[in-house]
């Protein structure tokens, strides 16, 4: 797997998500460590708390879906908090 995403990248406007999903399924496949990074580290945590989401969860998300949009869509149907789409 490639090297995680930017915490600068955003999905579905929101900073750090795009990373922590990269983080999670390196985490799942055992190469996080491969990065000297962790999962969820303080950062994760901070977001997953806002999502209102445990960590288990969004990894199981993040392992099964296969696009941020999928992600998005299953965290939403798990209850997550995301932010508020515009009205059109």
């Amino acid at each position: 797997m490639a090297e995680p995403r930017s915490g600068n990248v955003q999905v579905g406007g929101m900073g750090w998500l795009a990373r922590m999903i990269d983080k999670a399924r390196l985490e799942k496949a055992g190469e996080i460590e491969q990065y000297d990074l962790e999962y969820p580290c303080p950062m994760d945590r901070g977001l997953l708390r806002e999502l209102n989401v445990d960590a288990k969860t969004f990894q199981d998300i993040a392992v099964s879906a296969s696009t941020d949009a999928q992600i998005l869509f299953e965290l939403e149907r798990v209850g997550a908090k995301l932010p508020q789409k515009p009205h059109q």
